[in-house]
């Protein structure tokens, strides 16, 4: 076994051995594990820390999609051994949840077959969750998909702290169109108010710089890779009302792929966040395999472990 370094960046080729069969994890570029200690969030008496701290203890899960179009695999076939030690491997792989992501395409190299069958798995948490959270929810990812996509060789999922697919077909580095879904956030709080027509500009500009900066500065976590964080969060305050947003891309994206990527989900949602005739919702958020977005009037990440948080 050897470790090489690319632009900063740990690759380190596993291997292990499946009914007496060798097993390679060969990667896209490899797997990109992003080293990032533990994060420690002290206690804060201040009540707005207090609040964010509440609602991160809560990973709440929000959607999932089969993909039908992928087909199923039959129990006991080599897809499924493929499957399930590809699975084994990210569970066993700490490094995944201190960086918060990883992209591996597994298969087995000792199959006699002109094109191997393959399995692609992508993980990634929010931007402000790391280390045991991360490894958490990744756990209670890949129970419940394995439940409710049962045998299906292509599905996603999507909890509040991270996102979990694996498919048939090669996903990475280019947007997925068709995994997104968006939701209005302001039914779980019925005495919400919608706001006025200013407010869609306020948010699309917020929402707008926010981009802007995820897609180019780094985390401030790990800045030694040459690597933008692809996650920004922060706040504004207009007039008497404060607003929270939220963008982020998955690490397989380029900085263009990202911006394109939110920029198509606002265009394709707008009737998500926008109240007819005229005033933004109070909370929404779009769920995708690519990228993803939010806003609330109140604070929904910890500015403290996020790697990119800032307040206007």
């Amino acid at each position: 076994m050897y470790a090489s370094f690319q632009n900063n960046v740990l690759f380190i080729p596993k291997q292990c051995t499946l009914h007496s069969k060798t097993m390679y994890a060969s990667f896209q570029n490899n797997v990109l594990f992003i080293l990032v200690p533990t994060l420690v969030v002290v206690a804060s008496q201040l009540l707005l820390i207090h609040r964010v701290s509440s609602l991160k203890m809560t990973n709440a899960y929000l959607d999932h999609k089969c993909s039908a179009n992928q087909g199923k695999y039959k129990p006991g076939s080599n897809y499924e051994k493929i499957f399930d030690s590809g699975i084994q491997e990210l569970s066993n792989n700490t490094k995944a949840s201190r960086g918060g992501y990883v992209y591996m395409d597994y298969t087995d190299l000792d199959e006699i077959r002109f094109e191997p069958e393959r399995v692609y798995f992508t993980f990634q948490c929010r931007g402000d969750i790391y280390g045991p959270q991360c490894r958490s929810c990744f756990a209670t990812a890949r129970s419940e998909l394995i439940k409710r996509c049962p045998r299906d060789k292509g599905a996603i999922i999507w909890y509040e702290h991270c996102l979990l697919q694996f498919s048939s077909i090669s996903t990475a580095g280019r947007i997925n169109y068709d995994d997104n879904v968006c939701y209005n956030t302001a039914r779980a709080r019925p005495n919400a108010k919608s706001h006025t027509g200013d407010s869609v500009l306020e948010f699309l500009t917020l929402l707008d710089n926010l981009t802007s900066i995820a897609v180019t500065k780094r985390s401030k976590f790990f800045k030694n890779v040459d690597q933008p964080a692809l996650f920004a969060a922060g706040e504004k305050t207009f007039g008497n009302k404060k607003m929270y947003v939220m963008v982020q891309c998955t690490r397989d994206l380029n900085a263009k792929a990202c911006e394109e990527c939110v920029v198509y989900n606002i265009k394709h949602f707008k009737d998500c966040y926008e109240k007819k005739p005229v005033g933004l919702k109070s909370g929404a958020r779009v769920l995708g395999r690519s990228c993803n977005f939010r806003f609330e009037r109140y604070p929904f990440v910890n500015p403290k472990t996020s790697s990119i948080y800032l307040k206007f």
